[in-house]
């Protein structure tokens, strides 16, 4: 499969708006444009949706570039018959954009006006497209950017021999290959990842520091080739490869950039952050709009596996990402009123679809995996945050009853193992009992306590607490808590094996009120405060470090989900 052939696969799937547009200021750039003005939605532009300025490649002069961004071929409706139609835009360039709009430093230089689409310019207009840019080359250079165009200047300029090598090539043609098997791993992807980016496998770097621009460049090509992969999967029916891939990419690219010196005021870095941010985003929301109708059928997860464990583990990952997408939206940093509403919305939106699933499926009542408390507090935090916490709160019951008894019982327990090996064999999900080994300690029961206190629920608190001491006082409850090493490693891996601390063995008091007493001081202390001083608090996007925990299986750190539900 050659590179251009990808590339041109990829550029097919992309929407005009927050897709197409947010490609093409990258590559410009590369091209050695400087963008002038972005496409905003809602702003009047008259006719232009990128301007730029540079020096035009053929001529060595200095010129404006100005761009007008379609979607899909180029007909006579696009032509001269939509509202949107690219004729009208044209005109509008020459009358009005180009005699008011044109900065002081750009006056006298050559225009070149590029119309830019995925698709192709259709035979039935090649003769009125020739005889509008034969009337109007007196004032402008134009030129048509269709797929190939496009396709070629990508691999050009954004994939070249200098940032993406022949062994990269060969790990992304694999990586796409392999994105509609559910079991594959991501490696090749991974990998190209890690080279483009500097590092080894270890999260440090790999051989000389990079420069500015060459970190700029691999943030793109990073972005742009797990945009490509999750173009792939999404299109070939494994929406969750395309999301997590999206996902490593976005997490990888900000644990690079925090190695970067002064990033934080560097306008260039962080905008290149969110273009990776805003590339997780609209994966996220092809991936919902892909889930949310499964959401609202009876038992609908039943046909995605073959036995209950599977099933249990089905579930609780598209809680997880369902949670998480909601949260993006609920976490963000808004912007005026109209971005106000439109965040709360979507939020809604996410957060009634999880409901429906939860609802409508019993296995998301039984975790399979200790390690599905995260997907828990997740999935609470987005119901309480969007005024749902009648339903937090059934759910918490529900959970806690049947997990209650699966340990009375050692039969179905969320083991404290991530093998499918252990749930088959010695977890109980099968036949026989959970092997005691796996029943040694527990996030789960802490979790739940936690919640059980911040929504009010003194009789489930009760019954876990009776639990720990009477019918499984052999299992540890215990909990994790982050110091000031986990900004080494949130973005990169799991960041409780490698810095923090557990909170064990943790002991219920009966009174539920001194359990809450004891939350507050955690979230007051200087540790519990340590989990605001993340790059992705800092920077107004906390979601990112709930996404990271998810992604890595990282325990969300007790004092931030505390905080946040006890203040909703």
């Amino acid at each position: 499969m050659r590179l251009a052939l990808v590339i041109a696969e990829y550029l097919r799937t992309l929407k005009e708006r927050n897709e197409l547009d947010r490609l093409l200021p990258d590559l410009l750039v590369e091209m050695g444009y400087v963008p002038i003005a972005r496409p905003q939605t809602g702003n009047r532009q008259f006719g232009v949706d990128i301007a730029t300025r540079g020096i035009n490649p053929d001529t060595g002069q200095a010129e404006l570039l100005l761009l007008v961004i379609k979607q899909k071929d180029i007909g006579r409706t696009e032509w001269e018959r939509s509202d949107q139609a690219i004729r009208p835009s044209l005109n509008e360039i020459f009358d009005v954009y180009l005699k008011s709009h044109v900065e002081a430093e750009d006056i006298g230089k050559p225009v070149r006006i590029a119309v830019v689409t995925n698709g192709e310019l259709k035979q039935t207009i090649q003769a009125s497209w020739s005889g509008f840019v034969n009337d109007h080359k007196d004032r402008a250079l134009i030129e048509f950017w269709g797929l190939d165009t496009l396709s070629t200047l990508i691999e050009r300029h954004l994939l070249d021999e200098h940032v993406f090598h022949d062994e990269d090539r060969r790990n992304l043609r694999r990586a796409l290959a392999l994105a509609a098997d559910v079991e594959y791993d991501q490696r090749d992807l991974h990998r190209m990842m890690l080279r483009t980016l500097g590092w080894n496998s270890e999260g440090v770097p790999d051989g000389a520091s990079m420069s500015k621009k060459d970190l700029l460049k691999a943030l793109r090509v990073v972005n742009f080739a797990a945009h490509a992969f999750a173009s792939w999967a999404l299109g070939d029916g494994d929406g969750r490869q395309g999301l997590r891939a999206i996902e490593r990419a976005l997490l990888w690219s900000w644990h690079r950039v925090r190695a970067f010196e002064g990033w934080d005021s560097d306008n260039d870095m962080t905008q290149a952050l969110g273009s990776v941010w805003q590339g997780y985003l609209t994966v996220g929301r092809h991936y919902f709009k892909k889930l949310q109708a499964h959401c609202y059928v009876e038992d609908g997860l039943l046909g995605y596996a073959s036995d209950s464990a599977e099933l249990s583990l089905v579930a609780f990952e598209q809680i997880g990402m369902l949670a998480s997408i909601g949260l993006t939206h609920v976490l963000s940093v808004p912007g005026d009123d109209a971005d106000r509403v439109a965040q709360h919305e979507n939020a809604d939106t996410v957060a009634a679809a999880l409901a429906s699933l939860i609802s409508s499926n019993g296995i998301c009542n039984s975790p399979c995996f200790d390690r599905h408390s995260q997907d828990i507090v997740l999935g609470m935090l987005l119901l309480v945050l969007t005024g749902r916490s009648d339903i937090a709160k059934r759910w918490l019951q529900t959970l806690i009853r049947n997990i209650d008894y699966s340990f009375k019982a050692k039969r179905y327990v969320p083991i404290d193992s991530d093998s499918i090996d252990d749930l088959a064999d010695i977890g109980g999900w099968h036949s026989g009992q959970t092997a005691d080994k796996l029943m040694k300690t527990s996030w789960m029961i802490a979790v739940l306590a936690g919640l059980c206190a911040v929504l009010g629920q003194g009789e489930s608190y009760g019954v876990l607490r009776q639990g720990l001491v009477q019918d499984y006082p052999e299992t540890c409850a215990q909990l994790w808590h982050p110091d000031k090493q986990i900004h080494e490693h949130l973005y990169f891996h799991a960041a409780h094996f490698s810095s923090g601390a557990s909170e064990a063995p943790i002991r219920l008091p009966e009174d539920m009120a001194q359990w809450f007493e004891h939350m507050r001081v955690i979230v007051e202390s200087e540790q519990g405060k340590e989990c605001l001083q993340t790059m992705g608090c800092k920077v107004g996007l906390p979601a990112i470090d709930l996404i990271a925990c998810r992604h890595f299986g990282t325990p969300v750190a007790p004092a931030f989900w505390y905080r946040l539900v006890i203040s909703a």
